[in-house]
């Protein structure tokens, strides 16, 4: 009886999350987008701010609040009690999701191909919400086939965050940060998984510099969004495949990041031709 009712509080709060998450994405299609203005001058760069621009930012931060709500129903909860940080890996992805959501509705245009977008992305959303809930414990058995899913995830969430940051033509230092940070939180989470919790925040904070480089260095690049958004999505995969090799390195522990790398060398060329 006592798992029923575990079971069904988190059902409940489940679908309240996402219900509530659903209401503020869907509002996004009445708020108009805002024409552009001129930004304030700081140290030489433009900034322009933007409330619309911030509305994102609230819902990720409404998401985070409901994960914790969320995780609060796990049947192992007693052993997280008072160390509330433990959620934090756990609070990457779902947060990630919903902010790239809510960035690439309010760049998309007003159209029937808008609410496509939105169902897609609160399935991905609640799929994330329910494999996230299932590996809180790193050391459970569910972490064998959830955590290749949330991986693939996040590099898909990844991509597209690129893409549309490569289409909406932003200045090279805005962009270059949000994709700095974006970078950090995929491979944080990457990291996390596939080392159980053990991996060094340093290859962390390495994965992510060098991908924001090397995508602020293909700024200027004639590509396309795919292809940009390919080229620094693979790369994230590259590095952070190699961060979590331990020992030396050999042609098996290589193979990984080269077939990607091979991979993405293929897509790019395909996508060239369409």
């Amino acid at each position: 009886m006592n798992e029923i009712t575990v079971e069904n509080r988190y059902i409940n709060r489940f679908s309240i999350i996402l219900a509530t998450l659903a209401t503020f994405l869907a509002a996004l299609y009445v708020i108009p987008s805002e024409r552009l203005t001129p930004g304030t001058n700081l140290f030489g760069f433009i900034i322009n701010f933007s409330i619309v621009g911030l509305v994102p930012i609230v819902l990720m931060l409404l998401a985070t609040g409901g994960c914790f709500w969320l995780f609060a129903t796990h049947p192992e909860r007693e052993n997280l009690v008072g160390y509330p940080w433990v959620f934090i890996p756990n609070l990457v992805l779902p947060s990630l999701a919903t902010l790239i959501t809510g960035t690439m509705l309010t760049q998309l245009e007003r159209n029937p191909i808008w609410w496509l977008g939105l169902g897609f992305s609160l399935v991905i959303i609640g799929v994330i919400l329910n494999a996230e809930y299932r590996v809180l414990i790193p050391t459970g058995e569910a972490n064998k086939v959830v955590a290749p899913l949330l991986i693939s995830l996040a590099f898909a969430l990844f991509l597209a965050f690129t893409t549309s940051m490569a289409a909406s033509q932003i200045r090279l230092y805005i962009q270059a940060i949000l994709i700095l940070i974006t970078a950090g939180f995929v491979a944080f989470r990457t990291i996390h998984l596939r080392t159980n919790g053990t991996g060094a925040f340093s290859r962390v904070v390495v994965s992510g510099m060098l991908c924001a480089e090397i995508a602020g260095a293909m700024y200027y690049l004639f590509l396309k969004p795919v292809q940009y958004g390919l080229v620094v999505s693979g790369i994230l995969y590259v590095l952070t495949a190699l961060m979590v090799i331990e020992g030396p390195l050999n042609s098996r522990k290589l193979l990984e990041p080269l077939l990607m790398a091979g991979l993405i060398v293929l897509m790019f060329v395909l996508v060239s031709f369409t």
